[in-house]
C-alpha cells in the first residue's frame, strides 16, 4: 500500500528539523525589538571552512546589547536529551562582556598614548554574574535513542547529533565576538553579551543532578532550560574572551526567555549589572 499525504504530514510534523527551525524563528520574531538573521554563513574558526547558522538575533537597550547564536534541534520527547551535572563551582560562576569604547586611551609600542576607539573584555563575577555559584550546571550529555530500528524502547546512544548543534552554536558565537570587538571602530560605546544557545522540542529536555559523592542528588527532572559549562576561550581577539556556558532551551522556554529579556529590567540586569556598567574595564 502506498503512503498517503496524511501519513507524510504526521511524520514531517514530528520529525522535520526545518519545521522546528521555523517555529524557533517565529518565536524570535514574535518579540518586538529583536533583530533576526536566519540561515546565513560564517567561517568556522577551527576548520576555516564555511558553515551555516540557524539564527542570530540581537536586542539593544541603550548602550547594552544581548546577542544570541541559536541552533535548533528537533527531538522526539520519547527519546529526549538528558543533561547530567552538579552544583556550579565558584570558578565557573562568571560571564564575559565586551566593551566597545568610542574613545579610550591606548598605549603604543613607542610609549605614546593615543586616544581613540578600542575594545576590552570585562568579566562579571559572583553577584554580578548571570551564573551563580551552587546552581545546577550541566557537565555531560546523554542522548536516548530507540533500542532497535522498530523498537520504542529508549536506550543510551551517541550524542553526536546534539554535540554537532552546540558546537555550531559556539562556533557561530565566536564570530559574533569578533564583530562585537570591531564595533569600537563603527559605533559609540556599547556593551555586548553574547550567548550560544540550542533550542529543542518541548518536553524533550531532562536533567540529572549528582552530589559530590557521585550519587544522584534527586530523581531525573523534566526541565525547560538548562545551562551547560564549556569554559571555551576565544583566541586571536584584541582581548581575552571566554564563553562560560551554552544554554539549552525548549521552544516554549526560549520564547519566554526572549520575552523576559525584552520587558523585564531585572532580568536584563542579570546580564548587565548597573555597577558593572558604571565602572567597566580599566
Amino acid at each position: 500500500m502506498s503512503i498517503s499525504a496524511s501519513d507524510i504530514q504526521k511524520i514531517v510534523a514530528a520529525e522535520d528539523d526545518f519545521g522546528h527551525e521555523m517555529r524557533v524563528g517565529a518565536a524570535i520574531q514574535a518579540v518586538p525589538g529583536f533583530e533576526v538573521q536566519h540561515g546565513g554563513t560564517y567561517t568556522d574558526p577551527v576548520t576555516g571552512k564555511p558553515r551555516q547558522f540557524d539564527y542570530r538575533c540581537s536586542l539593544k537597550k541603550g548602550t547594552t546589547t544581548l546577542v544570541l547564536a541559536v541552533e535548533c534541534k528537533n527531538l522526539n520527547p520519547a527519546f529526549p536529551l538528558i543533561i547530567c551535572g552538579t552544583g556550579r563551582r565558584e570558578g565557573e560562576a562568571f560571564h564575559d562582556l565586551i566593551y566597545s569604547l568610542a574613545g579610550g586611551a591606548t598605549a603604543t609600542q613607542a610609549g605614546e598614548t593615543v586616544v581613540g576607539p578600542r575594545s576590552a573584555t570585562y568579566r562579571a563575577l559572583r553577584n554580578q554574574s548571570f551564573y551563580r555559584t551552587g546552581g545546577f550546571v550541566g557537565k555531560s550529555l546523554l542522548r536516548l535513542k530507540p533500542e532497535g530500528g522498530k523498537s520504542a524502547v529508549p536506550v543510551a546512544g551517541p550524542d553526536s547529533d546534539v554535540y554537532e548543534k552546540w558546537a555550531q552554536a559556539l562556533s557561530s558565537a565566536v564570530e559574533l565576538v569578533k564583530i562585537a570587538f570591531d564595533c569600537a571602530q563603527l559605533r559609540p560605546t556599547i556593551v555586548s553579551a553574547i550567548l550560544p544557545a540550542v533550542v529543542v522540542t518541548d518536553e524533550s529536555l531532562w536533567k540529572v543532578s549528582y552530589g559530590c559523592d557521585g550519587k544522584m542528588a534527586s530523581a531525573p527532572e523534566l526541565v525547560d532550560q538548562c545551562e551547560f559549562y564549556v569554559g571555551r576561550r576565544v583566541r586571536n581577539m584584541p582581548d581575552v574572551f571566554m564563553f562560560s556556558h551554552i544554554h539549552f532551551f525548549t521552544l516554549s522556554a526560549f520564547a519566554s526567555f526572549l520575552s523576559k529579556m525584552a520587558v523585564n529590567d531585572h532580568a536584563w540586569e542579570t546580564l548587565f549589572d548597573s555597577g558593572l556598567l558604571r565602572f567597566g574595564p580599566g
